[in-house]
């Protein structure tokens, strides 16, 4: 019974298309370039409203 059914997990496993390692890095670098961009432009916008906070609420 147990090994029937490690025996169809293989059979599934074998018909995934699995992506090579040159695409995996690509994918992996893209997703870290974006998550530093889109975390600058977070931190600039921060600052911004940090700054106009303090200067319409009058805090030092």
């Amino acid at each position: 019974m147990l090994s029937k059914f490690f025996s169809e997990v293989k059979n599934e496993l074998d018909k995934i298309s699995w992506i090579d390692k040159r695409e995996n890095i690509k994918s992996t670098a893209g997703v870290v370039i974006v998550t530093i961009v889109l975390g600058i432009i977070l931190l600039v916008i921060d600052l911004i409203f940090s700054k106009l906070t303090e200067f319409f609420l009058g805090g030092s």
